[in-house]
């Protein structure tokens, strides 16, 4: 009986015309997209990602130059794929984003499947794969754009006799497509851009005029992009600058060795990657090399942005990446696609944990909130009610204490670690530093851009206290350490205010800090433990810088080949991760009893230097220089 309605279903689905014409196809994207768009919740969050999020909208709302003003892993269109409701103007345009997203994801998809299948069947090939992939990466758009870049460069290379005026359109527009990214999330522009280049290459390497009308449109689109996003192009070279430090500390300080934990996601990428080696040396006649090598090369980029720093999110990306590539790849065997399928299915359920039941469940309530969103999208009544039960939620936790509010005022301040979100909660006026995350300053040049904005810039700091003492980052770092000099002109320029429900508020003064005065040196080995000078009187305070003896494997297994291990600091026998970056930087160890209570607060009696790998703790050598500074 199933089998019979089965092969009905096949047989409709091959002999249907639904989607041969292409008003047909972009209907069906469209409603697609409004449901697959829709699993993602309207409602921001609390915590350290929706904090980011809150502050690309409010760099867009508050008109920040980007570069002098704010920098991130983003750009000024960043705001685009928060899928929170944060304000009206970027709720509308994020909306139009995303379903645009969504739609090019599923088309591109769609094209390539029409070149094997019958128009319907297409359709709902390209329905499944695209939402299989939201799915699986939902509200990630700007890694899901690259996949609808990935989908519409295949298509040409899968056709036998793809003309070159095809070809050029393809690519070009992929370039103006890539200059449009670039300002949305800033791998994502290069990685597009990479597609139209390679596509271009397989094509034809000798059409020098197509390879380099594709780099001159990447850069007038994301000049025109910059400057209708509002920002001065005089700015534009600073932020490509910053941004590149942010590119490049990125890789070292946020890479996470990999544990046991990985070896699955690990074992699916190096089968991944065989298996399509395998299929380059075997040339199968109706999968043609240029499409095979294209795979590879998107596959190997993604490869190395999941274990880059191996999180759940991160390697999602690439098992969206192998659904689609299965999916789209002509002639495969039944046993193979299922093999690859089931293999993505097995290692998402091991990394998501509860995270297939949720989405399960925003998947049942798409169609009803699809039709929620645009409803209130349509009504700025309605709109403004949910924005304002979104605040009240959010100031219900914050609970920041209303005297720290009443001596705020229309004052701007900055807050810090990661809060963001604290500001647009509660309407409070906002001059944040450049790296507005701290654990974001992974160099010694994004840590002085915010020491001299935070110098002379916000009249309060708002503080969220961490748990820890000392406090702790991101990935277990000390949190003195991840943003030394930030964290010195905390202690020298501002003046603690009180402390309450787990907040500190500083407010700014005349410095009132000495000059840092050498104290003592030493070399360490071998996880050996030294004890740190004691302040000299009250009042002083007592710094270590760390010049780590760094070899060819640290340099190269910190993140840049392979994230295998990192520099780690134990104070009283406590280990921390080092951002090494800025290891060389003096640092506190030791703060005024003034400080206590807050993120500064820090009373190290031992220090020793150790390295942590994937295979567990080793040693490490690094000559410390520890000092001494008046404070007040």
């Amino acid at each position: 009986m199933a089998g019979g309605q089965l092969n009905r279903f096949k047989s409709w689905c091959s002999s249907a015309d639904w989607g041969s014409a292409p008003w047909q196809r972009v209907v069906t994207a469209v409603v697609a997209a409004l449901l697959f768009q829709a699993i993602s919740a309207t409602e921001p969050p609390v915590g350290l990602d929706p904090s980011w999020e809150s502050a690309l909208a409010l760099a867009r709302s508050r008109d920040l130059d980007w570069g002098p003003e704010i920098v991130f892993t983003a750009g000024p269109l960043g705001f685009l794929h928060n899928p929170g409701f944060y304000y009206y103007g970027q709720s509308v345009l994020a909306t139009g984003y995303q379903v645009i997203v969504l739609v090019a994801l599923f088309l591109g998809i769609a094209a390539a499947l029409r070149q094997r299948y019958a128009p319907t069947a297409a359709l709902l090939g390209a329905f499944l794969t695209t939402g299989f992939a939201n799915l699986l990466i939902a509200s990630l758009y700007p890694d899901l754009a690259v996949l609808a870049a990935f989908a519409w460069a295949i298509v040409p290379l899968l056709g036998r006799d793809a003309k070159r005026s095809t070809v050029f359109a393809t690519c070009i527009t992929l370039g103006a497509v890539a200059g449009f990214q670039f300002l949305v999330k800033v791998n994502s522009g290069p990685m597009i851009l990479a597609i139209a280049l390679t596509l271009s290459l397989l094509s034809d390497w000798r059409a020098l005029g197509r390879h380099s009308a594709t780099v001159a449109v990447f850069v007038t689109s994301t000049v025109v992009w910059w400057l209708l996003a509002g920002q001065p192009i005089a700015e534009l070279p600073v932020w490509l600058r910053l941004s590149v430090a942010v590119a490049s500390g990125y890789v070292d300080a946020m890479a996470v060795p990999l544990f046991p934990f990985a070896i699955p996601s690990v074992l699916l990428a190096l089968g991944w990657i065989a298996a399509i080696c395998l299929l380059f040396v075997r040339r199968r006649p109706d999968i043609p090399r240029r499409f095979v090598v294209l795979v590879l090369l998107v596959s190997l980029i993604v490869a190395k942005t999941a274990f880059g720093r191996f999180d759940a999110g991160h390697v999602f990306i690439l098992l969206s990446l192998i659904v689609v590539a299965t999916v789209v790849t002509p002639s495969l065997r039944r046993r193979e696609r299922s093999v690859a399928l089931v293999a993505v299915v097995l290692v998402y359920l091991g990394l998501a944990g509860p995270l297939p039941l949720i989405r399960t469940e925003a998947i049942a309530l798409s169609p009803v909130r699809a039709v929620q969103r645009l409803f209130t999208l349509a009504t700025p009544g309605q709109w403004d009610r949910r924005v304002e039960e979104s605040k009240a939620r959010q100031r219900a936790q914050y609970a920041i204490p209303a005297r720290f509010l009443d001596t705020i005022g229309s004052a701007p301040i900055h807050v810090d670690p990661s809060e963001a979100s604290a500001v647009w909660a509660y309407n409070l006026g906002w001059h944040p530093t450049p790296v507005f995350q701290t654990y974001s300053a992974y160099t010694p040049m994004l840590d002085a851009l915010n020491r001299d904005t935070l110098a002379n810039g916000p009249q309060h700091v708002l503080s969220r206290i961490s748990s820890d003492k000392p406090a702790k980052g991101i990935d277990g770092r000390l949190g003195v350490q991840e943003s030394p000099l930030y964290s010195r002109v905390l202690l020298c320029n501002y003046e603690l205010k009180g402390i309450e429900n787990q907040w500190a508020l500083f407010e700014r003064v005349h410095s009132h800090c000495g000059q840092l005065t050498g104290v003592s040196e030493t070399s360490v080995h071998d996880k050996e433990t030294i004890t740190v000078p004691s302040p000299s009187q009250p009042g002083k305070a007592v710094l270590v810088s760390l010049d780590l003896d760094q070899n060819l494997c640290d340099r190269l297994f910190q993140g840049t080949v392979a994230p295998l291990s990192n520099f780690t600091v134990a104070l009283d026998g406590v280990t921390y991760r080092l951002v090494a970056a800025n290891a060389a930087e003096p640092f506190l160890l030791s703060s005024p009893r003034s400080l206590d209570g807050t993120n500064i607060e820090i009373h190290a009696h031992t220090i020793a230097v150790g390295r942590h790998t994937s295979l567990g703790d080793t040693s490490a050598s690094a000559r410390l220089h520890f000092y001494e500074m008046t404070v007040g």
